[in-house]
């Protein structure tokens, strides 16, 4: 019971960090999708929109039976969908990690991360926080060896976000890691093309300009775009304010510097691969970077986050001023961001 107590303060903590989000305006894409939703067609096919019938279509509808056009309704769905997520990285990273502290530290790294900003306060990017909650539900079900539940998860991670498609080259990631080689992983691997080829018949590929992958250098310099973000670097911060990130930067590797010789390098690895293939095709779109891209592989960061920081004191330390970050983070992009600037109507106004 009381492991069960620091996921629930972390949850709490996000909760009140984000708390002007569960007041967010519909805008944008919601119309659209909240439109379809009151079609009575909520599994069509939605024109220039990737196929998330459970993401988006039954999210909407049943966020429309219940809430009607009030939006905190949505937002506590998407929240609790977080709060799932939550714990699900907790336990995952207690399985990796072999260790309960460094599993909350893996978690707290997660949870208050600036990066997933968007998701509380636009509820078109449902698709990311429902999305991740069932991508970390096949994993964990994959570990903990229940095939049927890991399908059935899987299922419902593909129907609520595309970047589930990457799941079976995280269990050949997971298996070099833990060296688990379970008979049910081939189905997996074996459904892929299938998947593939339904998703480009489904939703085809992006035809707007900004969102058609270019493989390039450019995806370096993206690549790096989105680590920054992984360190809890706000979008379209400028560079005169690095500083104050530039001293978590340091604050990290000093404090870690006690444990250096006990790194697993093979965990260090392994979170790497995990950030680069849980947003894989997003370092090749330089044309639309998001953050909130990085829900699923900010698991990787979080993991060597909580493998490297040792002893109570550096703990408190790197701690306080990574939530002090995402405070000042939050209140830069609420004054910078085009998700407040452009979400000016009154609530429920269509």
């Amino acid at each position: 019971m009381r492991n069960w107590l620091k996921p629930l303060f972390l949850i709490l903590l996000t909760a009140a960090v984000y708390r002007d989000s569960f007041t967010s305006r519909f805008f944008q894409d919601d119309k659209i999708l909240l439109g379809i939703a009151r079609s009575g067609s909520p599994f069509a096919v939605i024109p220039n929109f990737p196929f998330r019938p459970i993401s988006q279509e039954l999210f909407y509808l049943i966020g429309d039976k219940l809430f009607d056009l009030h939006p905190l309704g949505y937002h506590l769905i998407i929240f609790a969908f977080f709060a799932g997520t939550v714990v699900l990285i907790y336990k995952l990273a207690d399985k990796l990690l072999e260790s309960n502290r460094k599993a909350i530290l893996a978690a707290f790294f997660y949870a208050l991360n600036i990066s997933l900003f968007a998701e509380f306060f636009w509820i078109a990017t449902s698709y990311f926080s429902i999305g991740a909650f069932f991508f970390f539900l096949t994993l964990w079900f994959y570990l903990d060896k229940k095939p049927f539940l890991a399908t059935v998860a899987f299922i419902l991670a593909l129907g609520s976000n595309e970047m589930a498609l990457v799941l079976p080259g995280i269990f050949l990631l997971v298996g070099w890691y833990k060296r688990f080689w379970p008979k049910y992983l081939w189905p997996f691997l074996l459904s892929l093309p299938l998947l593939l080829w339904l998703r480009l018949q489904l939703g085809g590929l992006p035809k707007a300009a900004d969102y058609r992958l270019v493989f390039s250098p450019r995806a370096f310099a993206t690549f790096r775009w989105y680590l920054l973000r992984a360190l809890n670097l706000p979008e379209g911060v400028q560079r005169s304010s690095f500083w104050l990130y530039g001293l978590f930067a340091v604050l990290l590797v000093f404090l870690a510097t006690k444990t250096v010789f006990h790194w697993r390098p093979r965990l260090m690895v392994f979170g790497l691969v995990f950030f680069i293939l849980g947003a894989l095709p997003f370092y090749f779109l330089p044309n639309h970077m998001s953050s909130y891209y990085l829900s699923m592989a900010l698991f990787g960061p979080a993991l060597i986050f909580g493998e490297v920081v040792s002893g109570r004191k550096a703990t408190i330390i790197l701690c306080g001023v990574y939530l002090l970050l995402t405070i000042l983070g939050l209140n830069f992009l609420s004054q910078t961001h085009w998700i407040i600037l452009k979400n000016t109507g009154p609530i429920g106004q269509f």
